[in-house]
């Protein structure tokens, strides 16, 4: 093993804290991490960690190696960042984070097209929550949600439109709501993440808003249904489906379901107050690498797809309440025709 690769095993060894967390971070075996850190302890002849069942201590020249593996891995990114920039096409593995929803609506049905026109990049998808860049796990992560923190580097794809619906067959058991007030006695599940007391919270700095709805300069806040929560909108519309619920769906997903009668779109004369966003996070040091701006250009050409796809029918669909299913994008289906 290289010196160089056993100082960013150890690297990653003193972020998670345990052999078998850096191992998982690396796609590495539990043996040829602790070799790397072995290795290290027999060429400089002291002891980096201190070793129990489940974690790891780094010493007090663990620390320092620790710290000076952290700048030795940065430097090599660093090089072969700017050296990517050099080549004529794109290449090198690409390492991408998003949640379920994510994959499931812009990845999956357009990465066979990716993998096509950029050859020489290699794909790794990383489907999780409250997932963030980091150094050699992941290159960029796809959120859709809120974000509290402004530090992040981070390109904002798109706005997500959001709307109430329910089930045909729900509204026919409960009666169709005509005004916030009438949202009382209904079961509302709220915007799409679980309460922070149910989940930890990770190091994603994203907050969740309250569910409200506005007209004008009227603002209502909605009661919400506390039996089941999940971070899953599949799950959400799922139940919503069932006749279970009414829950804020995205305009994307429901919108099948409403051309078909299946959904009913509640208050349509209401929004919802706060919209989530599209963002792509990564690393500032890889903003330039050709790799990560095709693969950013080309998500962005796929919201542009859908919206030029979908938008139409939503227009006919709702001619006289606005459901306009990506805010931020300069996509006029009137100006068409």
């Amino acid at each position: 093993m290289e010196k160089s690769d056993a100082f960013k095993i150890f690297a990653m060894v003193g972020d998670r804290g345990s052999i078998s967390g850096a191992a998982r971070a690396l796609g590495e075996s539990k043996v040829t991490v602790s070799r790397a850190v072995s290795r290290l302890e027999s060429l400089y002849n002291v002891r980096l960690v201190e070793r129990t069942t489940r974690r790891i201590t780094l010493t007090e020249v663990g620390s320092v190696l620790h710290a000076r593996c952290i700048r030795i891995r940065e430097e090599m990114e660093d090089a072969d960042a700017e050296i990517a920039t050099y080549r004529s096409s794109p290449a090198g593995i690409l390492r991408i984070g998003c949640t379920s929803d994510v994959a499931k609506t812009l990845l999956t049905p357009n990465l066979p097209e990716f993998l096509a026109n950029y050859p020489e990049i290699d794909v790794r998808v990383r489907v999780g929550e409250r997932l963030l860049p980091e150094s050699n796990i992941l290159d960029v992560v796809l959120h859709c949600g809120w974000l509290s923190d402004s530090r992040l580097t981070a390109r904002k794809i798109a706005e997500v439109k959001n709307i109430l619906v329910a089930s045909r067959e729900y509204v026919q058991a409960n009666g169709i709501p005509t005004s916030p007030d009438d949202l009382e006695d209904h079961a509302i599940i709220g915007n799409f993440y679980l309460d922070a007391a149910a989940i930890e919270p990770g190091p994603l700095p994203a907050y969740v808003p309250r569910l409200e709805i506005s007209r004008g300069q009227e603002r209502f806040t909605l009661p919400t249904y506390r039996r089941f929560l999940s971070t899953d909108h599949s799950q959400i519309l799922e139940l919503v489906k069932h006749g279970r619920v009414i829950a804020p769906i995205t305009g994307i997903w429901a919108l099948p379901g409403l051309l078909s009668g299946e959904l009913v779109r509640i208050l349509p004369d209401y929004e919802i107050s706060e919209s989530p966003q599209l963002y792509a996070l990564y690393l500032d040091r890889l903003a330039s690498i050709p790799k990560l701006k095709v693969f950013l250009d080309f998500i962005e050409e796929v919201v542009k797809r859908l919206t030029k796809e979908w938008q139409p029918q939503a227009d006919k669909l709702f001619p006289k309440q606005n459901l306009v299913l990506f805010p931020s994008i300069n996509f006029q289906t009137r100006n068409d025709s």
